[in-house]
């Protein structure tokens, strides 16, 4: 186990080289095209009637919730460079010992030479369990420390005018404080893909893709080794309306420790699948998305995940906007076989926005959520009201200023 100490002085170190590594490239470059800061920040009041998604003796509590946080960068003709700090308090009212504050760091940069584009991106987050485990594990009834490295190179060529190589590699660091007898384990998930996109017409693509995923958790001896390949395609059906789709199959071959230190071996294979359609109108836009992926999670294992998902904006006049966000995850394990991890989560929020200013707007909502596990006679359900006050500076986009926009 390693000791709290050590952690901060990792995420120190990190901290250091992802600032150093930003200075170096808003440094570098001959001509900057465009400088920016973009602050923004939320104020937000709420009840909600069971805080921790509880089924037994669900606590009802009002709060505040605040965040702020800024983003900054550079575009030049063949560069990009941002960097992005967040502060996120939320302080109950009838529930002190579940008061957190998050912090977040991010870094994201882009170069372009010739036919190359090569990527950097990277972010640490140091949040709580209340939040994290919403859509994987659902342990979110306790308020426990979690901190998240993730660091993400990248690369893509220009083959020809018609088609791309692309290829990433992601790897992520995720730990728990004081967890205790919490089912929530440290883990590790690395991850590499290729992908190759051919452009059929000015409206179609079409694309396939190889990765490979690797999980470890050390704490509890378990590791799972994933290979997918998938085909797919976006096209432009109109003006307004467009639809992306792949499919493949994946092949788990998974590790975990038995009885008599027997390690116990297993070897599965499944679906994979992503489809999205979005819709845009003169006044709004309507996106819905349909998804089977394996999804990281401190439980000690990957969950196979299935997850749909509906969002939409329609605006009234230029002062009034409707706002709506549904989505639904069933979790389970990737060898079909029952377990305590299986679940349903699923989620409905509605909220009416007022624009005060073009960067300043107030939002009265509500939400809910409901989870129940397979395994679990019960199911638990939460009430939230909300009242948002939010500020974004507005600035010009920044897409007709780069190449990389693209």
């Amino acid at each position: 186990m390693i000791r709290i100490e050590n952690k901060s002085a990792v995420v120190k170190r990190i901290t250091k080289s992802v600032i150093c590594v930003g200075l170096l490239q808003l440094a570098s470059g001959a001509q900057a095209d465009l400088w920016y800061v973009e602050p923004h920040a939320k104020l937000r009041v709420f009840y909600d009637d069971n805080v921790q998604l509880s089924i037994q003796r669900p606590k009802r509590s009002s709060g505040v919730l605040a965040t702020a946080g800024v983003e900054s960068g550079r575009r030049t003709e063949n560069s990009e460079i941002g960097l992005i700090a967040a502060v996120r308090s939320t302080q109950y009212a009838n529930a002190s010992e579940l008061d957190e504050t998050d912090v977040a760091l991010g870094l994201t940069s882009a170069y372009q030479m010739g036919r190359s584009r090569f990527g950097l991106d990277g972010e640490i987050n140091y949040d709580s369990t209340l939040t994290s485990e919403v859509l994987t594990s659902g342990l979110v009834q306790t308020n426990k420390r979690r901190q998240r490295i993730r660091l993400t190179p990248s690369w893509a060529y220009m083959l020809s005018p018609l088609m791309q190589v692309k290829t990433s590699l992601n790897y992520q660091k995720i730990s728990y404080e004081d967890v205790d007898f919490i089912p929530l384990f440290d883990y590790s998930f690395a991850t590499a893909q290729m992908t190759l996109i051919y452009a059929l017409s000015e409206r179609t693509q079409v694309f396939s893709r190889a990765s490979y995923y690797r999980y470890d958790a050390e704490q509890i001896d378990t590791q799972s080794l994933n290979y997918s390949m998938e085909l797919g395609a976006g096209h432009l059906l109109t003006e307004r309306l467009s639809m992306s789709a792949f499919a493949g199959l994946r092949s788990t071959e998974a590790e975990s420790p038995a009885l008599a230190g027997i390690i116990e071996k297993n070897n599965n294979v499944g679906p994979i699948f992503r489809v999205e359609l979005t819709q845009t109108y003169e006044r709004g836009r309507i996106r819905m998305s349909a998804d089977r992926s394996l999804v990281p999670s401190g439980s000690g294992t990957l969950l196979d995940t299935t997850s749909l998902g509906v969002s939409a904006d329609y605006r009234f006049n230029e002062r009034w906007n409707f706002i709506i966000r549904a989505n639904g995850y069933r979790n389970r394990m990737p060898d079909g076989e029952s377990s305590n991890y299986n679940r349903d989560y699923a989620l409905l929020s509605p909220a009416i926005r007022h624009h005060l200013t073009q960067s300043l707007s107030l939002d009265l909502g509500y939400r809910y959520r409901w989870q129940e596990y397979e395994n679990s006679t019960s199911d638990a359900s939460s009430n939230e009201l909300y009242l948002s006050l939010q500020y974004t500076m507005q600035r010009e986009s920044l897409g007709k200023w780069s190449v990389l926009s693209n």
